[in-house]
């Protein structure tokens, strides 16, 4: 059974997916991968171009982010994305490099801290599929319950 059967057409059908990547052998690879399972895909060759997308969109999605591209990196996007606070924290980002291996540490606490998934390249259509089918089900997942705080354990009355 097809990822997108499994989790329903209805829900694959209605998430867009940015793929934000320099190559666009990739951008297009992840289109033929993509969206015969329902998705709606847009592209942008960088992250400025990226950005822009991200921030005229008015619903959640899930975005594909390259590590490595010229004018702004996904690490940049990153740091301004969580500089920017929601709207733009609200989407499902999964970034997608060959690269893994160079993180440097303040990468990986940001991605760590933002709770995204790195995707090594080269990836199959199953392995893409399923990543980004859980990264749908985060999103129409409903809001994490706070955890109650004991006043008390801080050092509160």
């Amino acid at each position: 059974m097809r990822a997108g059967a499994a989790r329903g057409e209805a829900e694959t059908a209605m998430t867009a997916v940015l793929v934000v990547d320099d190559s666009d052998t990739m951008r297009q690879l992840v289109r033929a991968m993509l969206e015969p399972e329902g998705y709606v895909l847009t592209e942008a060759e960088d992250g400025v171009r990226g950005m822009e997308e991200l921030r005229a969109r008015t619903e959640p999605g899930v975005v594909l982010l390259d590590y490595r591209m010229p004018n702004m990196d996904g690490w940049e996007v990153l740091q301004e994305v969580a500089a920017a606070g929601p709207p733009l924290t609200r989407h499902e980002y999964i970034v997608i490099t060959a690269d893994a291996s160079t993180f440097p540490a303040a990468y990986i606490e940001l991605l760590r801290v933002m709770s995204i998934r790195v995707l090594p390249k080269p990836f199959t259509r199953d392995v893409l599929s399923a990543a980004v089918g859980q990264a749908v089900e985060r999103l129409c997942a409903p809001p994490p319950e706070p955890l109650p705080v004991d006043s008390g354990k801080f050092g509160g009355s």
